[in-house]
């Protein structure tokens, strides 16, 4: 009996956690740190394999390192611009066996939302590793304090809240969330994270004389699609330029219009179809010149 429990469980493969997932400081990609001193196996550790979730919730590998370098994986595939990503870890053992999945750890992604004369700022909750407080932070260009803090929340509840700055005083306003109170991470050959980060959400005015604009509409996802009630429409948004959202018929007559919005960041748009005929629809997305289109399926 011992001697079957033993090879079953040397056959589990090297069990495995991740430290902290985080955004680097330029906003420009993810990092995924773990502890050696935390990964038990039997065997020698041969690698660390990092797996990202993909928008309809496939685990999918992103990446592989060896266990005698960095305790670091730095994700430069993802946006953190666009959305937050959720991160698993598997250890591979020398003898090629690989370990189950760890407990995911999702990234903040912080966006912000014109309504009126005041800005929404709101984030996805950091998901993985215990902390106190989240820390909403601003950044004006040339302002020469850098970083400073303007509000807390305590709680995965309250991730949002209202900036009162006035239109006017909008562009180059950056903004972040970070995480106070939660325990260091000390990354092999690295430097140790005592804190994680979201993106850094900045709103610059686009040229209104420029003739091409660059594909700023990414993710652009409707689902369920077939519908037969309601769907969403989500997207994730790269420029403040406003975005104008209709639905048009096979014909191309719009049947359905929405508010104009301003938002960086992912957004979410619920749609209902409840009233029209089965068939072809389109969604379309306007942002400055360019001009993005779905197709919707009514059952």
């Amino acid at each position: 009996m011992f001697l079957i429990a033993f090879v079953s469980k040397a056959q589990i493969g090297p069990v495995t956690e991740i430290c902290v997932a985080t955004v680097d400081t330029g906003s420009t990609h993810n990092i995924v740190v773990w502890e050696r001193a935390s990964q038990n196996s039997i065997n020698p550790i041969d690698s660390i394999k990092i797996y990202r979730v993909t928008l309809l919730g496939a685990d999918t590998l992103v990446g592989a390192v060896h266990w005698d370098s960095l305790s670091e994986f730095h994700d430069n595939s993802a946006d953190p611009n666009l959305r937050s990503y959720r991160y698993r870890i598997t250890g591979v053992d020398d003898q090629g066996v690989e370990g189950p999945k760890s407990l995911p750890h999702q990234t903040m992604h912080f966006g912000l939302l014109a309504q009126g004369d005041s800005i929404r700022l709101r984030w996805s909750p950091y998901i993985g590793k215990p902390f106190s407080v989240y820390d909403c932070m601003v950044d004006s260009a040339g302002s020469a304090q850098g970083w400073e803090w303007v509000n807390s929340t305590s709680n995965n509840i309250d991730t949002n809240w209202w900036d009162k700055a006035t239109p006017s005083d909008w562009t180059d306003l950056s903004y972040l969330v970070k995480l106070s109170g939660m325990s260091q991470c000390s990354a092999t050959k690295a430097q140790d994270h005592n804190t994680t980060r979201s993106n850094r959400a900045t709103i610059t005015e686009p040229n209104p004389n420029s003739i091409f604009e660059e594909v700023r509409i990414k993710e652009l996802v409707i689902y369920p699609n077939p519908v037969n009630g309601t769907t969403k429409l989500i997207f994730s948004s790269l420029s403040w330029n406003p975005i104008q959202v209709f639905v048009t018929d096979a014909m191309g007559r719009k049947i359905k219009d929405f508010k104009t919005v301003r938002v960086l960041g992912q957004h979410q748009i619920n749609i209902d179809m409840q009233r029209f005929n089965s068939g072809m629809y389109n969604v379309v997305l306007i942002q400055g010149n360019r001009v993005y289109i779905k197709p919707l399926f009514k059952l």
